[in-house]
C-alpha cells in the first residue's frame, strides 16, 4: 500500500482552496476598513474630550478645527477672549484618521471655556467613510454631547 496524495487529489484540495479565497480576500478587505474606520472614530471622540479636559485643566478656552482638506481634526489654545475663531492661537494637538477613505468635517464653531462647556452655540464633527458610505456624527452643545450615526455623506 502507497502513501501519499495522488494527483486529482492535491488538484481537488488546490481548487477548493482557490474557491475560498475568491470570497474571502474581498470580505477581508472591508473587514480592515470597517475596522480602520471604528478606530478613526475612537480617536475623534477621544480627541474631543481631550480638549475639554485640556480646557478645563489649563483653565483656557480650548478650540476644536478641522482643517481645509478634511483629514485631520486640530486642537487649539485660544487663550482667553471669548472669539469666534477656535482655529486661531497655540495647536495643541492634532488627530490624523488612519483610513485613507475617512473624511472628517466640521459645521459651527466648537469652543470650551475652563468649565469644560461650549461658549458658542454648538458645532458638530462628522467622520465619514466614502467606501463604506456611513458617517458618525458628534453633536456638541453647550453642556453635552449626542452622536448620530447612519448612512450617506454628513
Amino acid at each position: 500500500m502507497e502513501k501519499g496524495f495522488t494527483l486529482i487529489e492535491f488538484l481537488i484540495v488546490i481548487g477548493i482552496i482557490v474557491v475560498l479565497s475568491t470570497f474571502a480576500i474581498p470580505a477581508w478587505d472591508r473587514f480592515m476598513e470597517i475596522n480602520r474606520f471604528n478606530s478613526d472614530i475612537m480617536a475623534v471622540e477621544y480627541t474631543i474630550n481631550r480638549a475639554k479636559i485640556t480646557a478645563m485643566s489649563k483653565t483656557t478656552n480650548v478650540g476644536i478645527c478641522v482643517d481645509s482638506n478634511d483629514t485631520r481634526i486640530l486642537i487649539y489654545d485660544v487663550g482667553f477672549p471669548r472669539g469666534e475663531n477656535p482655529c486661531s492661537g497655540t495647536l495643541l494637538f492634532a488627530t490624523v484618521p488612519r483610513g485613507v477613505n475617512t473624511r472628517i468635517s466640521s459645521t459651527g464653531s466648537v469652543i470650551f471655556d475652563p468649565r469644560g462647556f461650549d461658549i458658542l452655540l454648538g458645532g458638530t464633527v462628522c467622520i465619514y467613510n466614502t467606501e463604506l458610505n456611513t458617517f458618525y456624527r458628534i453633536i456638541i452643545s453647550r453642556g453635552a454631547q449626542r452622536v448620530e450615526k447612519g448612512e450617506g455623506q454628513c
